[in-house]
């Protein structure tokens, strides 16, 4: 009995959703609030709101896929890695919550278990989010002008 109750608490906690690699939304009516990107395994991690979700493209560039998903004037999200497919359907369904860039050492792991998920390799967005808090603290203008940074009011 308690193995049953386990797997019970798994399916509830989504542990069987979790080795797909990235998160989708748990009920097929909801709609993604947010597309949350997770860089260097978790430890820098960004969002854009699907508000700003202008259209995505899907390619291969042999060694590996692409996928980049733009954002209108909020910026871009570049991805890429093996196995995509799944993310682009999340993308069509409205379901695509968060993207994980994975580590090398997981990586290796999924691709040596035959792991038929979707394997991110590297996640990059646009603008850089340094630059652009810099932008808006107005410290490139104030650099090249010798002075100090502006406050944000």
């Amino acid at each position: 009995m308690p193995d049953e109750r386990s797997r019970r608490l798994d399916e509830i906690l989504g542990s069987k959703g979790a080795d797909k690699g990235y998160e989708s939304e748990r009920q097929h009516t909801a709609q993604a609030f947010n597309l949350h990107v997770d860089m260097r395994g978790g430890r820098h991690s960004e969002g854009f709101g699907w508000s700003h979700y202008v259209r995505y493209k899907w390619t291969d560039e042999g060694s590996h896929e692409r996928l980049v998903i733009l954002m209108g004037t909020a910026g871009a999200v570049e991805i890429e890695g093996h196995n995509l497919g799944p993310l682009v359907s999340d993308i069509r369904e409205c379901k695509l919550n968060g993207v994980p860039e994975m580590l090398t050492s997981e990586i290796e792991l999924k691709v040596a278990s035959g792991h038929k998920g979707a394997i991110i390799r590297s996640v990059k967005m646009y603008p850089d989010f340094e630059e652009l808090f810099k932008e808006i603290k107005g410290e490139d203008k104030d650099a090249a002008k010798g002075g100090f940074a502006q406050r944000v009011r």
